[in-house]
């Protein structure tokens, strides 16, 4: 599938674009070329900024092209703190709004890019194996119906009608009818055809060596030093995912970044039996049914560091507790054979907020990095680019998405 996809992508960016001469100078340079970085390119051409995206390799082949592609918008564990006080539900408040937010933006998408991208709205379900757990469910629906997120917790003869193909082992569930996916293989190339149609010039194969601060050069802030020549510009937009940090203490700013392994199994074609997607309120388990019958099974198993140019590749006991936690939670699935295993890299932050915008440390230089990043990606790029068209006068990004917090 992914070689298939890199070839589309050729076909949308021929060659003799996206690895042509880097031109001398751009107003604004955006640095990766996943989903942020194709997605801004594409919102700041629309408003005729003159933009250069460059991309170390091929474009989606990261992050933005090897997670499951699916919308979480409940109120996930790594977001809950023991003991939730007052303070805690305000901010769980504002991130369901958050989600809900891109949600419409997603529901838009596929016309406003005159492209199919895989998108489906069929709900999700969280699910819970014990009681704590299902109290879990309980406590943060509370919040999700305040924020306007609607979902439903279930138990029961209620929960065994609503998902019969669901373990009857199960303490409860939580269902939410807004949730569903799209196609990573798709939207951020779809996003960078739509950029370059618009202007944007965008070259792969073109790794950034550095970014020096520039005083005495007339109308440009920073030079771009890459592996094909050097660039000058006004504004830099790092949006380099798991090597954001790498470019960042290059100017001397650290960032709260961590980075993970995320390891992603598929298996065989089976009857359709799984509309909603499912996940789990305790353990590492996201699970979906695609278009063609095959499932998905992923979850934040770890996967093994590699030094770029490889890939990080996949430990069998990944595989293994993955797929163990998806026949607790779906139990057909002991008689179907897994056939694909692949892994990605997750860029996270200490508190789990994106982070957006301009560093007031070093005018100019902006960061572009959601731990969350193909739920809130095309979202969080159209903010950006509204700050950015409006150089700062108009500003929609949460103050929370600082980059120059230390946490």
């Amino acid at each position: 599938m992914q070689n298939n996809a890199h070839a589309t992508i050729t076909s949308f960016l021929p060659d003799d674009s996206a690895n042509a001469a880097l031109p001398a100078h751009s107003e604004t340079v955006i640095i990766g070329g996943g989903l942020l970085g194709s997605a801004l390119a594409y919102y700041l051409s629309q408003s005729r900024v003159e933009v250069t995206l460059l991309e170390r390799g091929e474009l989606n082949r990261e992050a933005s092209g090897t997670n499951a592609g699916s919308f979480h918008f409940q109120i996930a564990i790594h977001q809950l703190t023991k003991g939730v006080t007052s303070e805690d539900e305000k901010r769980l408040a504002a991130e369901v709004r958050l989600q809900l937010d891109a949600a419409k933006l997603w529901h838009g998408l596929e016309s406003e890019l005159e492209a199919d991208l895989g998108v489906h709205f069929t709900g999700g379900i969280m699910v819970s194996e014990t009681e704590e757990e299902l109290q879990v469910l309980r406590d943060k629906q509370h919040i999700e119906n305040l924020a306007g997120l609607e979902t439903h917790v279930m138990t029961g003869e209620e929960m065994r009608n609503f998902a019969p193909y669901l373990s009857p082992k199960l303490s409860g569930i939580s269902y939410c009818p807004q949730e569903g996916h799209a196609n990573p293989l798709t939207v951020a190339p779809i996003f960078a055809l739509r950029a370059a149609q618009s202007g944007a010039q965008i070259r792969k194969n073109c790794e950034v060596l550095s970014i020096t601060s520039l005083d005495n050069t007339p109308g440009f802030r920073f030079k771009v030093k890459t592996s094909r020549g050097d660039i000058l510009c006004n504004r830099v937009v790092n949006a380099a995912g798991a090597w954001t940090q790498e470019l960042s203490l290059k100017l001397g700013i650290s960032l709260p970044i961590g980075l993970s392994g995320l390891h992603v199994n598929v298996t065989e074609a089976y009857e359709h039996v799984l509309t909603p997607m499912v996940q789990h309120i305790g353990r590492r388990l996201t699970l979906k049914q695609s278009a063609n019958n095959t499932f998905i099974i992923g979850g934040g198993w770890p996967s093994r560091s590699q030094e770029f140019p490889k890939r990080y590749s996949n430990y069998w006991a990944s595989a293994a507790g993955n797929a163990a936690v998806a026949i607790d939670v779906l139990p057909l699935l002991k008689d179907v054979r897994l056939v694909r295993v692949w892994s990605g890299i997750w860029a996270y932050t200490n508190d789990f907020m994106p982070i957006l915008g301009e560093s007031k440390k070093l005018p100019g230089y902006h960061v572009a990095l959601v731990p969350t990043g193909f739920t809130l990606g095309p979202m969080v790029s159209r903010m950006l680019a509204e700050y950015m068209v409006s150089f700062g006068n108009s500003n929609p990004i949460p103050e929370e998405f600082n980059v120059d917090r230390s946490s």
